[in-house]
């Protein structure tokens, strides 16, 4: 069984956050594990966004709306009484879904920079629906008065639990992407991401052909006119 190298950065990575809890043995500071518990719910974002933009050479702008639907899904829910966890995250992945396809089917009709401004189109949409909301928080946004249940049961509410329940998530979700990137799927993908950049540098050694054929023209043209009055002078 061989050991694939370009596992060994992730699984560093994972190991050192999975230690990083040890640190409060020393240091009695919760400021830490929360910060680094956002990190790493918009690190699960960064990965969505690699998946299309760094293999799929889609560039979206409206990305960040798909974690302000998820959380407005789960945070409004909870403020009419449904707080467990896993119907949150149900509600999440469905508003999301629906985001997605809608204005997925519009956005895909597009490409180059009309795709990006059309999906920061969306987005803008997105940000403005959810601050014209004055029942859950309008332009302040909306707060959780505290965390999901687990099948009734507070088991987030430690700090700690919290944090490695976000691990488990980042890690799913690299597992995740990385199944995708290596599926006929993400082969796919990454073709039409080659046949962008093809397509990009054709068009790019056509402008550079035709610059130098206007250079080249326009010395010639200037050799020509120096030659003139000598021939003149000898006739």
């Amino acid at each position: 069984m061989t050991f694939d190298r370009k596992l060994l950065a992730p699984a560093l990575i994972f190991a050192t956050l999975a230690a990083l809890p040890l640190l409060g043995l020393f240091i009695r500071d919760g400021f830490i594990l929360s910060l680094v518990s956002r990190v790493m719910i918009f690190a699960i974002a960064a990965m969505a966004l690699d998946l299309i933009l760094g293999y799929g050479a889609l560039v979206s702008f409206g990305h960040a709306a798909f974690i302000g639907i998820g959380a407005y899904a789960v945070g409004i829910a909870s403020s009419h009484g449904q707080t467990d966890f896993v119907l949150g995250l149900a509600l999440a992945l469905v508003a999301s879904a629906l985001f997605a396809l809608l204005t997925g089917a519009i956005s895909l009709r597009t490409k180059g920079v009309y795709f990006i401004m059309i999906t920061l189109a969306f987005g803008q949409m997105a940000f403005y629906t959810a601050a014209s909301l004055r029942a859950y928080g309008g332009d302040d946004g909306l707060t959780l008065a505290s965390r999901s249940l687990v099948f009734g049961m507070n088991l987030l509410k430690s700090d700690r639990v919290y944090y490695y329940t976000v691990l488990a998530f980042v890690i799913v979700v690299y597992l995740l992407c990385r199944t995708i990137v290596t599926s006929r799927f993400g082969r796919v993908l990454q073709g039409s991401k080659q046949q962008v950049n093809h397509n990009h540098k054709r068009q790019y050694g056509v402008i550079i052909h035709a610059v130098v054929l206007e250079q080249v023209h326009a010395k010639d043209q200037r050799a020509r006119r120096q030659r003139q009055p000598i021939i003149a002078a000898v006739c």
